[in-house]
């Protein structure tokens, strides 16, 4: 078991003198972002990207320390000095968190569900769910609880059967019909699958919301933090074009998200200025 605040994974943390400056990360286990546990502790997405990131700034003085979903949100609210990585950026976060520019875009929260579901029969051939008719189905949606959900999700989430983030495997839920379908990001649910028993799943995006969304670093709003942010969006400059920061951006994806995210990137002004991604090799539980 982790102990709050213990230092986590050796390799990542880079030591300067003890009068630098330090800077507090908050990671909670959460595969395939972050992985704490196992033999694939410190490879996840978020693991190899802070690290890489760590690097870039060794002005600082970096320390790992573990929490749960809970204890980031009152962390949040209690201005304790911390930074997180892989935020989403909300406006009701902002009064009490400051971003950086973008560290990531992944895909966004689908509808997922087993693959042998009969909800299938009815969404055939659709490219995307309108959530105004799903949320009038006799269906039992489920999320996670303490979570940030984009509107219109929000403003239906007392209609949804609420688990514990920490406590509850979506997948078994979905096994056992406690719920017909999840809205999560699809490549979580295949990760937890097939690290589980192999369930097979089916994910479709959902209407009104964007393929992709942003994710950031964000830091507790203070003059110290402020120069941190600073910090972290020069880092970013060569970071988005450094190939392992780029090719962990792409490594715990399935084909089809690891497509959409390569063409967003060919795209975007942040991502496109170079045109070689490194190779992925031996990708995660595909």
């Amino acid at each position: 078991m982790f102990r709050f605040g213990v230092w986590l994974f050796g390799s990542f943390v880079c030591l300067q003198s003890a009068l630098a400056d330090t800077m507090d990360w908050f990671i909670r286990d959460w595969p395939p972002v972050n992985i704490l546990q196992g033999p694939q502790q410190g490879q996840g997405a978020y693991d190899v990207m802070l690290h890489r990131l760590m690097l870039a700034l060794p002005q600082y003085q970096h320390q790992l320390h573990v929490s749960t979903l809970t204890m980031r949100q009152q962390m949040m609210q209690q201005e304790k000095s911390h930074c997180l990585f892989g935020l989403l950026k909300t406006p009701q976060r902002q009064t009490f968190l400051q971003f950086s520019e973008p560290v990531a875009v992944i895909p966004n929260l689908q509808l997922v569900a087993r693959a042998d579901h009969p909800m299938w029969q009815q969404i055939q051939q659709r490219r995307a769910v309108d959530l105004t008719w799903l949320f009038g189905q006799s269906w039992r949606g489920m999320v996670e609880e303490h979570r940030t959900y984009p509107s219109p999700i929000a403003e239906h989430l007392t209609e949804f059967v609420q688990v514990s983030a920490t406590e509850t495997n979506l997948v078994q839920m979905l096994k056992a019909n406690r719920a017909d379908y999840v809205l999560e990001y699809a490549d979580r649910m295949h990760y937890l699958a097939q690290t589980s028993d192999g369930l097979k799943l089916r994910a479709l995006p959902l209407q009104g919301l964007p393929a992709v969304t942003e994710v950031y670093v964000a830091c507790s709003i203070s003059e110290q933090a402020k120069a941190q942010i600073k910090a972290v969006n020069a880092a970013l400059q060569q970071l988005r074009f450094d190939p392992q920061y780029r090719a962990a951006l792409l490594d715990w994806l399935t084909p089809e998200s690891r497509h959409l995210i390569k063409n967003y990137m060919a795209q975007s002004p942040m991502f496109s200025n170079i045109t070689q991604v490194a190779p992925i090799s031996n990708p995660r539980g595909r």
